[in-house]
């Protein structure tokens, strides 16, 4: 999954709605994202936390400086696996 624009209160409920399929990789690409706020950090533990359920950790590729940044504000860092390139 490639993430672009912005994952914020606005367009969580547009991506919450596709959770199943969106839930099912266990990683993710935000070289695109433009903003987050804390409801598309909420998006993102939940997704983390289904991904734990499955003995996973959910890997966020090329976060950008607000995204490390948030997740370090609300000290979810643990959840996550931060990374530069695909393992695939």
């Amino acid at each position: 999954m490639n993430f672009t624009g912005r994952l914020t209160g606005e367009t969580v409920p547009g991506y919450w709605k596709n959770r199943r399929e969106l839930f099912c990789p266990a990683e993710a690409d935000f070289s695109g994202l433009e903003a987050i706020d804390s409801a598309g950090l909420a998006f993102l533990v939940k997704w983390a936390k289904a991904v734990a359920a499955g003995g996973g950790k959910l890997r966020l590729l090329n976060p950008t400086e607000q995204l490390s940044s948030i997740i370090g504000i609300y000290r979810v860092g643990d959840l996550f696996e931060l990374g530069k390139e695909s393992a695939s």
